[in-house]
This record gives structure tokens, sequence and C-alpha cells, in this order.
């Protein structure tokens, strides 16, 4: 009975899962390289279900302050860290994180720095210089968070 109830479960969730792509057309240049302007993405609402964001997952929010404004970013900074930007370079907790992404091609002097709580996240665009992210808002919920990215390139 017990394994019944498990695979059960298991195609229910799939299904959920399955249902909750959605293709999206990405506008603007902050994800850029990674994701370039008018490419499409494959959204999954329900990406988040069974395994927490991770640093470098690539998400969907309403941009802050912004109603009905969608924008695509990448998580650099997790709950619980101490986060900054000082350059183009990333430091968490205080250590150089590589940050295989970023693109700086006019890096900021600037120093950004988060200190984010348990349920909150820093996200920044790859394009740095063409972003208005976490810099701009300051970190985001995870309640804010509606969907995970995952880039679609036919052949």
């Amino acid at each position: 009975m017990y394994k019944r109830d498990s695979q059960l479960n298991f195609i229910i969730n799939r299904l959920i899962e399955m249902l909750s792509l959605q293709l999206i057309k990405v506008r603007g240049k902050s994800m850029e390289p990674s994701i370039a302007e008018n490419s499409w993405v494959v959204s999954f609402r329900a990406g988040f279900r069974r395994q927490p964001p991770r640093r470098f997952d690539v998400i969907r929010l309403e941009e802050p302050g912004t109603y009905g404004h969608w924008i695509v970013k990448r998580i650099v900074g997790m709950p619980g860290e101490e986060v900054a930007v000082r350059g183009g370079d990333l430091f968490v907790n205080g250590e150089m994180v590589d940050d295989p992404f970023a693109y700086c091609p006019d890096a900021d002097s600037g120093i950004h720095e988060w200190y984010p709580r348990d349920d909150e996240y820093v996200v920044l665009g790859d394009n740095r210089s063409a972003s208005t992210d976490s810099r701009k808002f300051g970190a985001i919920k995870r309640s804010s968070i509606r969907a995970r990215i995952r880039t679609f390139r036919p052949n």
C-alpha cells in the first residue's frame, strides 16, 4: 500500500510540475550573455516545490514596487549570509565567490552590501551594467519568487 501511495504521489507531483510550465519571452538585456534579449525560456511555476532555491538559480519574480512587471534574475545571496558586490566581484561572508555568469563590462566601482534574513535572497542580473536588481530594490522575500527558469534552445 505504501509503495502505491508513494508512486501516486510522485505521479501527482510530476503532473503539477508539467502543468505549471510556461514559455516566456525575455525582454531586456539584464541577463545577457547567458539569456539573450528576445530569447524564450521555460518558467516552472512549481519549480521550488521539491527543492529550495540555490545560489545561481535563475528565477522569475515581480519587480518590487512595480505591479505587473515581471523580471528574470539570478540568485547570488542566500538567507543568513553577508553578501557584497565590490568593483563587480561577488563576496559572500567576506570570501570572494567565483560568479561565472557575471558580465561586468563597466564594473561598478561602488560597494553594495546586503544581509538577507531567513526568508530573503539577493538577486542580480548577469549583465550588471544593464540590470535593475537587488542593488536598487534590496533583498527579496522568498514569497516573491514565482518560478524557476530554464533556457530553451531549439536546434
